[in-house]
């Protein structure tokens, strides 16, 4: 719900419980993981990637892990606040319909700015010699992952985040802090840099939008889904600093960091500032049911 009187929030101790219960499971998550990702790997006998690689075995199950750890904390935050869990932003109208066109937004926007690097001559894009069945294969099996990965951090940056900061600062406040979470959650990401992350914020306003105007988080889990599968599963660029096991084309840049987001990926070239404005763009031709739910002043 909107909440247009007032700044709850800051009077709430149930509020400030649930910040504290966020910071200490995010404090919390590294050494979490760090113990089971990689007990868990020795118990199922599964690759250990090397460094800077994601392999698929070792990615999903550190995607599951994650989600399972942010579904917790989800239940938590809506314990704490009084709120149903299944409310919003988690279901909301045709949420199947949200995912497509989210889908379709993330794929379409990557893609444009991995063609307008490989034309403008600062990379090449060539085959990587697997099979046809090999590529549709580890193709379909990332897109999975990817999306599993995006549910994750979308279920903390536009529900637990988005939730708990519109108590202290309102709608458009919280979709500021949405975005300046998203940014910091990358920090550590190899390759990061201040164009990088200056991008994050704006996509993390973005999906945040995305959240009320749909009044679910599922376009925004469709988007960030595309957008991550077209550059490094597909097209085997740098994604977020990383690079996929299995990728069916190479991603070779060898021109200005500006223009191919150098160590970080697609994602880091100041092309990627217009493929935010166009997905805005996108969104706001898309159409809901019912009256969108207002922004507080």
């Amino acid at each position: 719900m909107v909440r247009k009187e007032g700044f709850p929030g800051w009077h709430d101790p149930r509020a400030w419980c649930a910040v504290i219960l966020v910071i200490a499971a995010n404090y919390a998550w590294f050494p979490v993981d760090s113990t089971l990702h990689h007990a868990l790997l020795s118990v199922l006998h599964l690759h250990q990637s090397a460094s800077h690689t994601l392999g698929q075995a070792s990615f999903g199950l550190e995607m599951f892990l994650r989600l399972a750890w942010d579904s917790l904390l989800w239940f938590g935050v809506c314990l704490l606040l009084c709120r149903l869990p299944q409310g919003f932003p988690i279901t909301g109208p045709r949420p199947l319909r949200f995912v497509c066109l989210g889908l379709l937004t993330g794929l379409s926007v990557m893609l444009v700015v991995i063609l307008a690097i490989w034309k403008l001559g600062d990379a090449s894009v060539v085959l990587s010699g697997q099979s046809i069945f090999s590529a549709l294969r580890n193709g379909l099996s990332w897109l999975a992952l990817d999306a599993l990965g995006a549910l994750g951090e979308e279920l903390v940056g536009r529900a637990v985040i988005l939730v708990l900061a519109e108590r202290f600062v309102r709608v458009r406040g919280a979709v500021v802090v949405s975005g300046i979470m998203f940014s910091w959650m990358h920090l550590s990401n190899p390759g990061a840099s201040k164009i990088w992350l200056i991008r994050l914020f704006l996509q993390g306003v973005l999906l945040a939008y995305a959240v009320f105007r749909t009044r679910s988080i599922w376009w925004s889990v469709g988007y960030h889904t595309g957008w991550n599968w077209i550059s490094a599963p597909l097209f085997g660029a740098a994604g977020s600093g990383y690079l996929d096991e299995g990728h069916i084309f190479d991603f070779l840049p060898h021109g200005t960091p500006w223009i191919t987001g150098g160590a970080v990926g697609p994602e880091g070239s100041l092309l990627a500032f217009a493929a935010v404005l166009a997905a805005f763009g996108l969104l706001l031709l898309t159409k809901t049911r019912r009256r969108n739910l207002e922004l507080a002043n």
